[in-house]
Order: structure tokens, then C-alpha cells, then sequence
């Protein structure tokens, strides 16, 4: 089967050999487990996953017919081999091209035009009537919260230094933590609405700040990664995982291209990719985002 393109992040934490089995399977991708590592495996007319590769979209629907959970899986020599009753599908893995899909950092100040018009297009989306995060006081205060940390760890990389004030960096820090652990498995799904939030956030949160590895914003990286485990989803796990070593998916590479380049014509359909993700991850995630952005305030 022809593989259009690899994730590097998937490519460089997959061992020589490893062994496993189908993990889950939907009408246009699958997952794979090898040896604790999830694989994702995609179409080529789709956004490529950090966690896995983009099979071509013609032979793709072979793929996803013919395998079912628990199928055997084997790794090895760059080639993913699926053992399914119907038929063994072979992926050469190594002869495709690997796509670098770590976030960039954001040069200098932040442009005030495209922060208008990301205010405006996200505000334009309605995405609290989307989300299938459950929209309770409780909700919105975790979102805001994380806005508001957003905001503050503006307000110290602009000063410099932790100068605004020891208290108000420290009650920030703390709001934010009640709202990772709030949203951290919340909803329902493979990838639960809460989860999907964060991972938005957490995409945008590393380009604005992370060029700098003492940036208050490591403290949000660091509550995730001590919250996650044993919380939420195998594929959640995955996705933080990959989220915390600074790695997105192909639809928000290009989606932060678009704010990085100021394009502002070229935004509502950067957006418009994005929502279009699962049935409310798109969503979810772009209110996640949109806080980052402090677009939620």
C-alpha cells in the first residue's frame, strides 16, 4: 500500500521491530498499538497526524474494510504489516516521505492585526454552541482560566521577568491547574472533549511562549504531564504525550503558518479545516486555541 507521508515524531519513536494489534478502527483511519506506541494510520485527503502516517486515499478504504480491533500487527524493517482474515496489508513505512510536524515558535511580538482578526473569525464560530464539552459555569471558568494563565504568561515574557508580582503569577498557576484537572478526560469519545481543549491550547500556548525553556508556560506542560496518566484515553495519552515534546497535527501546522505569515484572507479557511475534524474535536480544540490566543476572555 502506498504511504504519502510520515509523521517524524511517529517515525523517530518507532522501534526496529515492534509487535501489536489494531487498536480501533473508523471509516477513514485506524489505530495501531505497537509495543505501548499508537499508531495512527490516515488518509492521504486528510490532515496528517502527528502520531502516524497518510496511507494514499484510494487504497485507503481497502485498508479500513478489511481490518477489525485486536487484528495482529508486526513492525519491522520499516514495514507495517496488518494481519486481518481477509488479507495481509503491507505498509513500507520507510519508503515515504517524513513531514516535520513540530510547532513552531512565534518571532518576535505578536502581530496586532492578526490577533484582531483571529478574535473576530474565532468569535464568528460559536463555538460554546459546538463543543461537546458539557457547558456548565464550571466549563467556561476552565476555559477562562486558561485564557487568563495565557494573559499572564504574556504579561511576564513582555516584562522580562516573573515582575508582576509573585502572587498574581502564583494564582494564575493555580487556576490553571484546577482547570487542567477539570477538563483532563472530560466528555466522551476517544479523544473526550476536555482533552481536546487542552491539546488546542497547549498547541498555541508553545508558539507564542516556548522559544524561551524558562517561560512561565512550561508550568502548563508540566501540570499536564503529572495530571494525565490514568485519567483519560490510551489516545488522549498519545496525543499529550506528543503535544508535550512540541508536535501538532498537519491541520494546525498550517493554521499557525497562516497567523505566523499574517495572512488574514487565508484564516477562516485555515479555521474552517480545523472544525472540520471529528465531530466536535474541531471544535473543541479551537476553543482551547482561541483561550491561548486570549480570543475567550
Amino acid at each position: 500500500m502506498g504511504i504519502t507521508s510520515v509523521s517524524d515524531y511517529a517515525w523517530g519513536h518507532l522501534p526496529q521491530h515492534a509487535t501489536g494489534t489494531v487498536h480501533s478502527v473508523f471509516s477513514s483511519s485506524l489505530n495501531v498499538e505497537l509495543d505501548g506506541l499508537l499508531l495512527h494510520l490516515g488518509s492521504s485527503d486528510a490532515p496528517l497526524s502527528c502520531l502516524g502516517a497518510n496511507v494514499d486515499a484510494e487504497e485507503m478504504p481497502a485498508l479500513v474494510g478489511s481490518a477489525v480491533q485486536g487484528d495482529r500487527a508486526v513492525f519491522r524493517d520499516g514495514v507495517l504489516r496488518i494481519y486481518s482474515r481477509a488479507r495481509v496489508s503491507e505498509l513500507e513505512l520507510s519508503a515515504a516521505p517524513v513531514r516535520c510536524m513540530r510547532v513552531p515558535e512565534l518571532a518576535g511580538a505578536f502581530p496586532n492585526d492578526i490577533d484582531a482578526a483571529l478574535l473576530r473569525e474565532i468569535g464568528a464560530l460559536g463555538l460554546a454552541d459546538r463543543t461537546g464539552l458539557p457547558w456548565p459555569d464550571r466549563s467556561r471558568s476552565a476555559v477562562s482560566e486558561l485564557a487568563r494563565f495565557s494573559a499572564m504568561c504574556r504579561r511576564v515574557l513582555d516584562k522580562g521577568e516573573r515582575s508582576c508580582g509573585d502572587a498574581q503569577v502564583e494564582a494564575a498557576e493555580r487556576a490553571m491547574h484546577g482547570a487542567v484537572e477539570y477538563l483532563v478526560g472530560r466528555g466522551l469519545g476517544l479523544t473526550p472533549s476536555g482533552d481536546d481543549v487542552l491539546m488546542g491550547f497547549g498547541t498555541a500556548l508553545r508558539f507564542l511562549y516556548c522559544g524561551d525553556v524558562s517561560s512561565m508556560a512550561q508550568a502548563f506542560f508540566e501540570t499536564v504531564s503529572s495530571v494525565v496518566p490514568g485519567k483519560t484515553t490510551a489516545v488522549s495519552e498519545a496525543y499529550y504525550r506528543a503535544m508535550g515534546e512540541g508536535y501538532a497535527n498537519e491541520d494546525y501546522l498550517d493554521l499557525l503558518a497562516v497567523v505566523r505569515a499574517m495572512d488574514e484572507q487565508a484564516l477562516p479557511d485555515a479555521l474552517a479545516r480545523v472544525l472540520e475534524l471529528g465531530h466536535t474535536s474541531g471544535a473543541d480544540s479551537l476553543l482551547g486555541f482561541g483561550a491561548a490566543f486570549c480570543c475567550l476572555l
